[in-house]
């Protein structure tokens, strides 16, 4: 889910009617709040995915039941969702968004996952009585070594998108408005350039150019050698607004769309949701196809197409020289990020916890994977045909067969896992990000796995924050022999690869 799972189910509890029912229920049945309290716990099965759930209900005297989970998947163990009037019917029971069909004879609570846990689908739950709460099974350390940086820059302002490398230069955009470019070796100050609003997006480099779009709703066009304005091009009407993550508002749109090159053009996606190509020369608009909200990720553009995801819930593909539509598909929840192209598959997330491969012609979904209770908001990098991406709340990054969908391997990578993994011959390395107060205990940090096991190497833990999000929320990035991220606390990190 988002940034702070929890808060739909929170809202919907806490919008609750304050009624109090009865606590023995209609029809002469024989429920009580006794019968309620304790823990509970069953398994959901989904798209042959299957994984444990546990809730713990307490009481109270005003009619009123405090409800506590339990999903181990996501590393919540008693975590408090709120309070809610028990309503009961008959048989039928209610607390908020919660619903049950209590059976006495079988000592069983059946229901459906609230929305607000499992956005989409509707999922059958039976709940068992317990004895008491399961222990949480011990979280272990993150593994492997731990790593100190080869040099670190300080940018002065959180730096949210990631790093790029491109003929020994590391680029990196920060929340103040200013692109830094660095020597990677070393991490001395090339130059600096200042946009009119925060960058929320990794710059794109070719041909002495590098570009990038900012918050002020601009496109940019910088000299990579000397940092100097080559254009500029309006591409949204008015400044880019971004909620934060506790703001009941917020689209959880953390990231804009990065710059995509191929075949002497520019193509990005637009926050107002639009996808233009442009000439890199000038900035001459040549196309503009619209969507129907937000484009917060780099189109991908592979034989002649171009294809990307929006926050309107649909995937689509384009004709690359005209921005004809090609086909349009139904993804059940927002897609924010770049597709990933593997022959004739298309590898893309969505925040329905959907991990899908589409069919590159047709938009038909090929094959689907179900990430428990994680929104899917790392763009998948492909190697050698295997798929490795990252989740959000699930804090892990998967291998995949892309072709296939087939599983290789699961990691934890302790925190929200939102960039692409950058991935060499041996190496897979992630960053992840986690918020001050979050109920999961999540970390920030960069990790590197093996690529083969997924097995952790070594690591890099950033300290947590006092106040609001920490850590590596971007897209690493790999070169002259080490890998660089970008983090909250304004510093630009390099370790050895």
């Amino acid at each position: 889910m988002n940034g702070l799972m929890l808060a739909p189910i929170v809202i919907a509890l806490s919008a609750a009617a304050p009624q109090a029912a009865s606590s023995a229920p209609a029809s002469g049945a024989s429920f009580t709040s006794g019968d309620l309290a304790g823990a509970w716990a069953g398994t959901l099965t989904h798209e042959g995915e299957t994984t444990r759930v546990g809730f713990e209900f307490e009481p109270s005297p005003d009619g009123q039941v405090l409800i506590k989970a339990t999903i181990p998947v996501v590393h919540l163990a008693g975590a408090t969702l709120g309070r809610a009037p028990l309503q009961v019917e008959g048989a039928e029971v209610h607390l908020g968004p919660l619903g049950f069909t209590y059976d006495a004879a079988a000592g069983t609570l059946t229901g459906t996952m609230p929305e607000g846990l499992v956005p989409v689908y509707r999922i059958p739950v039976v709940l068992h009585r317990l004895d008491r709460p399961s222990p949480a099974a011990p979280r272990p350390r993150p593994g492997g070594a731990a790593a100190t940086p080869a040099w670190t820059f300080e940018a002065g302002a959180p730096l949210w998108a990631g790093a790029a490398f491109a003929d020994g230069v590391v680029y990196a955009g920060a929340e103040d408005g200013r692109l830094h470019a660095l020597e990677a070796a070393t991490g001395r100050l090339l130059w600096s350039f200042r946009a009119g609003g925060p960058i929320r997006t990794r710059a794109a480099v070719a041909d002495g150019g590098v570009f990038f779009q900012a918050d002020d709703g601009f496109l940019y066009r910088i000299a990579s050698a000397s940092g100097e304005e080559r254009w500029r091009v309006r591409l949204v009407e008015k400044p880019i607004e971004r909620l934060p993550f506790d703001d009941p508002k917020s689209r959880h749109d953390r990231f804009g769309s990065d710059v995509s090159l191929s075949g002497g053009r520019l193509f990005v996606g637009t926050h107002d949701g639009r996808v233009l190509a442009l000439d890199p020369a000038w900035g001459e608009k040549l196309w503009e196809f619209a969507a129907a909200d937000s484009v917060l990720a780099a189109p991908a553009v592979d034989s002649g197409r171009v294809y990307f995801g929006a926050y309107d819930r649909h995937m689509y593909a384009v004709d690359a020289a005209t921005g004809t539509l090609l086909w349009k598909r139904d993804t059940g929840g927002a897609v924010v990020s770049t597709p990933a192209v593997h022959g004739d598959r298309i590898v893309v997330g969505t925040r329905a916890y959907d991990l899908l491969g589409l069919d590159a012609k047709t938009g038909e979904v090929a094959w689907k994977r179900y990430v428990w209770f994680s929104w899917v908001e790392s763009s998948a990098a492909i190697r050698d045909g295997i798929a490795y991406v990252g989740s959000s709340d699930a804090a892990a990054v998967r291998a995949l067969e892309a072709r296939t969908g087939r599983p290789l391997w699961t990691a934890d990578v302790y925190g929200w896992a939102w960039g692409r993994p950058a991935v060499t011959a041996d190496r897979v390395y992630v960053g992840t990000a986690s918020q001050k107060g979050y109920v999961a205990g999540h970390r920030g940090l960069v990790i590197a796995l093996d690529r083969e096991t997924g097995r952790p190497l070594w690591h890099h833990v950033a300290p947590a924050a006092d106040s609001g999000s920490f850590g590596f929320p971007g897209s690493p990035a790999v070169g002259a022999g080490l890998v660089f991220v970008t983090g909250l606390d304004g510093r630009v990190y390099a370790f050895a690869a």
